[in-house]
């Protein structure tokens, strides 16, 4: 397809959410394009590419309006469904396999409730005011929505975010508990000895798990970068991201990263592009 045809992901650089649909579309060998935002103006780009306003949207038509996919799971599922016309990703595991479909929708779901809100609230209460978030923040973004974070714009978006997300050390205290009693629950499913969630290949649920705690295992992802990341990082933080590694379900997810995530991680995101091979499943 020409570039113009390509479908494009609507994005915030460090959505967690984004990245469940950037894993998928990469793993699945779709050739697409990003247009990343900062919060605030992403709900005009989304809302223009089909959405309701919140990112990740994935605009399948040039020009936006009727043909876009609104939200991470949807976009995992049509991804999926192109697999087997992607040529290289003919010849993967499919990511909703029909065999346990229900138990991986399951899963995504909870994880998506469960996980989605308190780890970002867990990691910004230590990010937010860090040079990797704001570095993060403006990368890969539009000039305009650059120089309005450079002139002001961001100190009012921070402020915004703090107090929306209810950054209180007692609310962060309560997201990390749900983090850890997720944590537990699946490391209770691979205590049998499975090498993913749902079976013997990767699916969207392991995609879905791994993307959405990455933050809080310091995985770098979208316009983040691992060094700045690193040493952003402080040590209170850095304990309980220690702990959390070490758990069963943070190694899982740790393993995901390393052995399966078919793009690395270290491409701005409007530079990043499709391979043409994906590694295959570790069985």
């Amino acid at each position: 397809m020409a570039a113009p045809d390509l479908p494009v992901l609507i994005t915030i650089g460090v959505s967690h959410f984004a990245n469940k649909a950037r894993w998928a579309l990469e793993r699945c060998n779709i050739p697409f394009t990003e247009e990343v935002h900062v919060p605030g103006p992403h709900k005009a780009a989304a809302k223009a590419a089909g959405g309701r306003g919140s990112v990740p949207v994935l605009r399948l038509a040039a020009g936006g309006g009727a043909g876009g996919i609104d939200e991470s799971t949807p976009i995992m599922r049509w991804a999926d469904s192109q697999r087997a016309a992607s040529g290289a990703g003919r010849d993967l595991p499919p990511l909703f396999p029909e065999v346990n479909a229900a138990e991986v929708e399951r899963l995504c779901a909870a994880f998506d409730k469960k996980l989605g809100h308190p780890v970002r609230v867990w990691a910004y209460s230590f990010l937010l005011y860090t040079p990797a978030v704001t570095e993060a923040m403006v990368a890969a973004v539009p000039t305009f929505e650059r120089i309005a974070m450079r002139c002001g714009g961001w100190l009012i978006l921070r402020r915004l975010m703090w107090k929306g997300l209810k950054l209180t050390p007692e609310n962060t205290d309560k997201s990390l508990q749900k983090i850890k009693l997720c944590f537990d629950e699946v490391g209770e499913l691979l205590a049998d000895g499975r090498p993913f969630l749902a079976g013997q290949h990767l699916t969207a649920a392991d995609i879905t798990f791994a993307s959405l705690v990455a933050p809080a295992l310091a995985i770098a992802y979208g316009t983040f970068r691992q060094a700045a990341l690193t040493d952003s990082i402080p040590a209170a933080m850095r304990e309980q991201v220690e702990e959390l590694r070490r758990h069963p379900a943070g190694k899982f997810a740790v393993r995901m990263w390393e052995t399966e995530r078919a793009v690395k991680e270290s491409q701005p995101a409007a530079a990043r592009t499709v391979p043409t091979t994906a590694p295959a499943s570790r069985i």
